[in-house]
């Protein structure tokens, strides 16, 4: 029997060295949602304090060194505290401009953080390890603690044993909720003749409940017995969106011609994953902007690559792309979503943006401004396309890059793309 507890930390480490804290900072724990917390710290009330690159390394410093809550929270809070990060301040609320009385650092607030991150990172950690070991013990059984604080529902579930694929593990692999306790053991068939276990006929379907964010007012369905924002697997979140974006990011330094393959070769089962990742990503920019904020952060993600056909058509204009990725920028996210003139992109569109390069319905280049323009949704008179500026320079983290980037994007008439003293067709049909 292979007993998933606190990891020799490797593979937690690994976890939260990827996980990052690239999201926006937020105002409440539920502005980001079960998944986005998988793959990137935040901290509550951290909107407008530079804080959460000090409480991300100092995490990463427990997890890597074995460090204490006490060594923790000694640490860090002298370090908060010089950036106004401490106590009961009144806080304008972003979202609606309310001032409030917020509580901000405090030994309750680093114990939370500490507790949910460790559980959570020793989680996915244990998830990767799982992964791997899954053809010789495929099965997973949950394991509540029974004493008078464990919650009744987790002691329902105690003892549940399911292959590992078993959808029950999407939503109920632990921790479950606050300093939730709980944890697996896998197991293999042997294990499970040993012990006298077997693998529950009838698993577990816990009815959803109706529960609404006291921030936002939406009414979304939780699984019952599960803390709101708890409902979700952290390790295979991790992984599933993880492994995209890192793929994707590995396309920035190799030829384009390799690039374009790579990304050929990989878009069927990369391509949902990116589109979930990039999705959320775009959501918190664009709840950024619906808050009024927006200041760019400085953050870019790849979206995809540069095709062969697009490579093909450069070198006929002896263009030769330093990278063939393509990426995009949290500014011209914003500066589409600010656009005056009625004509821009619904967020649902950027949302889907990794899909509609990948397969659009032509591209085209700008002869007058040059510059790639991926078309699609072309009905009627009507038109929506992105403008791909090839090997625009810009600063990434203060570092010069030379990338292929989405630089604007609208709905537009579509006999205005027809026009060929501007437009020459790279592939597809308008």
């Amino acid at each position: 029997m292979l007993e998933m507890r606190p990891l020799p930390p490797e593979e937690a480490v690994n976890y939260f060295k990827a996980k990052g804290y690239e999201l926006p900072p937020t105002w409440d724990w539920h502005d980001m949602w079960q998944e986005a917390h998988a793959t990137a710290t935040t901290v509550a009330k951290s909107a407008g304090f530079d804080i959460l690159g000090d409480i991300h390394g100092q995490l990463q410093k427990v997890l890597e060194q074995g460090q204490t809550f006490h060594d923790f929270k000694k640490e860090l809070t002298p370090v908060l505290q010089a950036k106004g990060w401490w106590g009961r301040k009144e806080l304008p609320d972003p979202r609606t401009g309310e001032v409030r009385s917020v509580q901000l650092g405090s030994p309750r607030r680093l114990r939370t953080i500490y507790d949910v991150n460790l559980r959570t990172a020793h989680a996915s950690g244990a998830w990767a390890r799982a992964q791997r070991t899954k053809d010789r013990r495929p099965f997973l059984r949950y394991v509540a603690i029974l004493d008078r604080r464990t919650r009744p529902d987790h002691r329902a579930w105690h003892g549940t044993v399911l292959p590992m694929d078993d959808p029950f593990w999407n939503t109920h692999y632990p921790p479950n909720g606050w300093r939730c306790r709980c944890s697996v053991q896998q197991l293999g068939q042997r294990d499970l003749d040993r012990y006298g276990y077997t693998v529950s006929e009838s698993p577990p379907r816990p009815p959803m409940v109706p529960w609404k964010n006291p921030k936002t007012g939406e009414v979304v369905m939780v699984p019952k017995g599960i803390d709101p924002g708890w409902g979700y697997n952290p390790g295979k979140a991790a992984l599933q969106e993880h492994a995209a974006r890192t793929l994707m990011n590995k396309l920035v330094p190799l030829p384009p011609d390799v690039a374009a393959k790579a990304m050929a070769a990989s878009a069927r089962f990369v391509m949902p994953a990116l589109e979930k990742d990039f999705a959320g990503w775009v959501n918190d920019v664009v709840h950024r902007a619906r808050s009024g904020n927006y200041r760019a952060m400085g953050e870019r993600r790849v979206v995809g690559a540069l095709p062969p056909g697009a490579l093909d058509f450069l070198r006929g204009r002896n263009v030769i792309p330093a990278s063939g990725a393509i990426t995009m920028a949290d500014g011209d996210v914003l500066h589409m979503l600010r656009s005056a003139k009625g004509n821009q992109l619904p967020p649902a569109t950027l949302s889907r943006l990794p899909q509609i390069l990948a397969r659009p319905q032509a591209i085209l280049w700008d002869k007058q401004d040059p510059g790639l323009v991926y078309v699609w949704h072309m009905e009627g008179n009507a038109a929506e396309k992105v403008i791909v500026k090839v090997d625009y320079r810009t600063r990434v983290a203060r570092e010069k890059v030379t990338t292929n980037s989405v630089r604007s994007g609208r709905t537009t008439n579509a006999d205005e793309l027809r026009n060929r003293g501007r437009y020459d067709v790279v592939e597809g049909d308008i």
